[in-house]
C-alpha cells in the first residue's frame, strides 16, 4: 500500500509518526509523512519520504503574537491563534495538502488536519484512518473528557464529550465548509466529528492502556493500541563530548525540558531554575527545545542544550520534568523515570492528573508554579513507593507492542472491503 501520514503541529505531533512509518515500511508498504516544512530534516534522517505542508510550526510559535499566546497559558487562546494562522495561509496550505494527496492512496491523519484531510479523502474516495496521541475524544460513560473531570458519572461523562465536540466545531466549521464548497461537496450542517463517526473510520489512540484502559462501551472502530516506540533520533547529541563529560562528572541529573511546547514566560522559568540550583544539590539537564531563553543561570549543576537523544540520555537520568506531551511521557516511563508534569494547555493538564492519580509523579500547573512547589515535588518523586509504581508501569509499557498493534489495525482496515 502507498500510505500518506498527514500531521500538523509540534514535534510531538510528528515524531511518533516516524515510528509508525518505519513499522509500516518494514511490512513492505510505501509511506510518506506530510508535515510542516521545518520537520523535513528530522523525517529525512530516518529514511522516510517527506512531503512539506505549507508553513513552519516553530516560526509560528516564536512570532511576537505566538509568544504572547504562550505566556497566557490558555488553551482557548492557543487554539484561536493556531486556527487564525492556518486560515491566513489557507490557499497555499490547502494546495500543499492536495499535492500530498496526489502522491498516496491511503490516508492516516491527526486531529489538527481533519478539516482538510477528511474533505479531500471524501472528494477523492480515499480511505482515511484517524490517529491521536492525546486522551480520547470518543464518548464513553466510563470517564469524562479531559479538563471536565470535576465529576464522574455516566450521563455527565457523555455530556462532556458533546461540549468538547461543539467547541471544536465552532473553531473549524467555517474553514471546513468553505473548503468543501471549493471542492464541490455539500457543506456540513452537523459537527465534523459526528459526520466522520457515521463514516466509521478506524480511530486509533496510540496510548498506553496502563494509563488509559480502553472503555468497554466503545465500538470496534476505536482502539487504544499502546504507545508507539519512538525510534532513536540519528542526528541528536550522539557525539556531544561536552554533554557526555558533564553526565559523567557527577550523579544522575534530572531531565528538564518543554520540547516544542514553547515556554512564553521565560523570565519566570529562569528564576525558578536558578532557585532550584541554589537551594538544592540537584543536577539539571535543561533542554530549551523551541523556547527562546536569553537569561538562563550559569551553574556547575546545569547543562543547557536544545535537544538530547532520549535513547542514550534518559537512562542516565533519575527523573523528568516536562510539559506533559504524550511522547515524552512515554519515553520517561519507558526508562523508569518518575515525572513532574508542568502543564500549560490542551491535553497536558489531563496527563498531569493521570500520572498523579496513579502515583507516577506530580502535576504542577504552570500558572501556579513556584520554586518551592518544584523543590517539594522533586523530594516527593524520589520516594521508594513512587519509584516502585513507575518500575511496574514502565515494564508494562515496554511490553505492550503499541507499534505492532497499530500497524496490524491499519493493515486490517485499509485492506478490508468496507
Amino acid at each position: 500500500m502507498n500510505i500518506g501520514i498527514f500531521t500538523y503541529g509540534t514535534r510531538g505531533d510528528v515524531q511518533p509518526y516516524i515510528a509508525l512509518a518505519l513499522g509500516l515500511m518494514a511490512r513492505g508498504h510505501q509511506v510518506t509523512i506530510a508535515a510542516p516544512e521545518n520537520f523535513k530534516d528530522l523525517v529525512d534522517g530516518f529514511g522516510v519520504s517527506f512531503h512539506p505542508l505549507y508553513g513552519n510550526a516553530e516560526e509560528m510559535m516564536n512570532r511576537p503574537e505566538g509568544q504572547s499566546v504562550l505566556k497566557a497559558e490558555n488553551t482557548i487562546k492557543l487554539m484561536k491563534y493556531f486556527f487564525k494562522v492556518l486560515s491566513s495561509a489557507k490557499v497555499p496550505l490547502r494546495q500543499s495538502y492536495i499535492e500530498g494527496f496526489a502522491k498516496v492512496d491511503y490516508i492516516i491523519a491527526n486531529s489538527a488536519t481533519l478539516q482538510i484531510t477528511s474533505t479531500l479523502a471524501e472528494k477523492q474516495g480515499k480511505k482515511i484512518a484517524l490517529s491521536y496521541f492525546m486522551p480520547p475524544v470518543v464518548p464513553t460513560a466510563e470517564f469524562p473528557m479531559g479538563d471536565f473531570d470535576f465529576l464522574n458519572f455516566p450521563w455527565y461523562n457523555k455530556l462532556t464529550y458533546k461540549l468538547a465536540h461543539a467547541a471544536y466545531w465552532m473553531f473549524v466549521k467555517e474553514e471546513t465548509n468553505e473548503f468543501r464548497r471549493e471542492l464541490g461537496l455539500f457543506p456540513l450542517k452537523e459537527n465534523l466529528i459526528h459526520h466522520l463517526t457515521r463514516l466509521k473510520p478506524l480511530d486509533l489512540y496510540c496510548l498506553s492502556p496502563s494509563l488509559i484502559p480502553q472503555p468497554k462501551d466503545w465500538t470496534g472502530d476505536s482502539k487504544i493500541t499502546g504507545f508507539l516506540t519512538v525510534p532513536d533520533v540519528p542526528q541528536e547529541n550522539k557525539d556531544d563530548a561536552a554533554l557526555n563529560a558533564w553526565l559523567a562528572d557527577g550523579g544522575k541529573p534530572v531531565y528538564m525540558g518543554f520540547g516544542s511546547n514553547g515556554v512564553g514566560n521565560t523570565e519566570k522559568f529562569a528564576a525558578i531554575l536558578n532557585d532550584v540550583l541554589t537551594k538544592t544539590n540537584e543536577r539539571i539537564l535543561f533542554c530549551t527545545g523551541w523556547s527562546v531563553f536569553d537569561n538562563l543561570p550559569v551553574h556547575k549543576n546545569l547543562f543547557v542544550t536544545k535537544y538530547v537523544n532520549h535513547h542514550t540520555v534518559l537512562p542516565q537520568c533519575k527523573a523528568g520534568i516536562f510539559h506533559g506531551g504524550a511522547g515524552t511521557l512515554a519515553a520517561m516511563l519507558r526508562n523508569n523515570l518518575p515525572v513532574i508534569i508542568i502543564s500549560f494547555y490542551t491535553d497536558q493538564p489531563t496527563w498531569g492528573k493521570i500520572i498523579e492519580r496513579k502515583g507516577l509523579g506530580v502535576h504542577l500547573p504552570a500558572k501556579k508554579l513556584t520554586s518551592g512547589k518544584l523543590i517539594d515535588a522533586l523530594v516527593k518523586i524520589d520516594s521508594d513507593e513512587m519509584r516502585g509504581k513507575v518500575l511496574a508501569v514502565g515494564e508494562k509499557i515496554r511490553n505492550e507492542n503499541g507499534l505492532e498493534n497499530a500497524v496490524r489495525e491499519i493493515e486490517g482496515y485499509f485492506l478490508s472491503e468496507s
